[in-house]
């Protein structure tokens, strides 16, 4: 039966990613409901249960938001701590945001009585290049970089190749979440620049959000909110999970069951949440290759990712890619597969 503590709405997301019998198997077994009207949860609700998963989010995510183009959505992009004033300046002026999209936006009724902050554009991409030059610090770097708007990315990154822009600047524009990627790697691509990216709650893409954040409960709750939020960008997540969601739970209703009591105090990735809940299911319950029997004696673990061909993003698991590797060889890995190997047992004492 589902675990209290986990909505329908969390779990939808990683059965939409395996075959619908499967998915079938799984609701059956957790109790999760099958969704009444699927048209339906692709429209903003009238009232989102917010929480601290909410006020949490990357910076990025608003950025996929805006690409929808959806009045309700910039509604809920407007009034998000993390919206700077740039994004704030665009929602009030109808700016798409959608990729070769120029027709004005209708400003949402709800915030029709907002006035757009002020910003002091430049007149021209020179006067702006010449703005972003004088930069001396992060504050001012912060105020120059508000001023680039989608049509002056191009000049920006013309004028840093012809001389690069001060070093303020430049953080300052890599952290804004519309930066274009190639721009961002033109920046710089150090490890510690890589590092303050991410502090900063600029994601490299919904597919790296999905396989590499923490904790996996706020990923699966943001992803859920993402088919009316961002369902553009939501495919990239789903494309980069499905392989791992469909080897390692696939139609293994055990393993499923696993996951709901695990999910709401598990601290690792999705990816990682999905090899331990297999790992722990172990053999208990019914495969995609059909069902396996506790007394067959397969009691082996799955073994590496890689060993079985499993790809995450798109890549199989690389342990210098920054993301904790479940399977590593480090210290704490000794731990980790004796904590597996005891939850593993009591399950199967409990699942009888």
């Amino acid at each position: 039966m589902l675990n209290e503590a986990v909505s329908a709405g969390e779990l939808g997301f990683l059965l939409g990613l395996v075959d619908p019998e499967s998915a079938a198997r799984a609701r059956s077994r957790t109790g999760v409901p099958r969704e009444v009207d699927p048209a339906a949860a692709a429209k903003p609700p009238e009232h989102v249960p917010w929480g601290p998963w909410w006020h949490g989010l990357p910076v990025s995510v608003l950025w996929w938001m805006l690409q929808e183009d959806d009045p309700r959505v910039n509604t809920l992009v407007y009034h998000h701590w993390r919206a700077d004033d740039r994004m704030r300046y665009d929602i009030i002026n109808g700016v798409p945001y959608g990729p070769d999209r120029s027709r004005r936006l209708k400003v949402p009724a709800d915030l029709s009585h907002y006035p757009a902050p002020e910003l002091a554009l430049p007149s021209g991409p020179e006067a702006l290049t010449a703005v972003l030059r004088a930069v001396t610090g992060m504050s001012q770097g912060r105020a120059a970089a508000l001023l680039v708007g989608r049509e002056d990315w191009a000049a920006v990154a013309g004028a840093d190749r012809e001389q690069p822009l001060p070093g303020y600047a430049r953080w300052a524009l890599a952290i804004r979440p519309d930066c274009p990627p190639a721009l961002r790697t033109q920046f710089g691509t150090h490890r510690k620049f890589t590092n303050r990216l991410r502090d900063a709650g600029v994601v490299d893409g919904p597919a790296v959000y999905a396989t590499g954040t923490r904790p996996a409960r706020d990923v699966l709750r943001v992803l859920a909110m993402g088919r009316w939020a961002f369902p553009l960008r939501l495919a990239e997540a789903a494309e980069a999970l499905r392989p791992l969601v469909r080897a390692e739970l696939g139609g293994n209703t055990e393993a499923w069951a696993v996951l709901t009591q695990l999910l709401p105090t598990f601290t690792g990735t999705l990816p990682e949440l999905a090899t331990t809940a297999g790992a722990i299911a172990g053999s208990a319950g019914e495969t995609a290759e059909g069902p396996l029997s506790v007394a067959s004696g397969n009691t082996e673990s799955p073994g590496r990712p890689e060993e079985s061909g499993h790809e995450i993003g798109g890549r199989t698991w690389d342990s210098t890619s920054g993301h904790d590797d479940p399977w590593s060889t480090s210290p704490t890995d000794g731990r980790w597969s004796a904590g597996v190997r005891r939850i593993r047992t009591s399950w199967r004492r409990r699942s009888g």
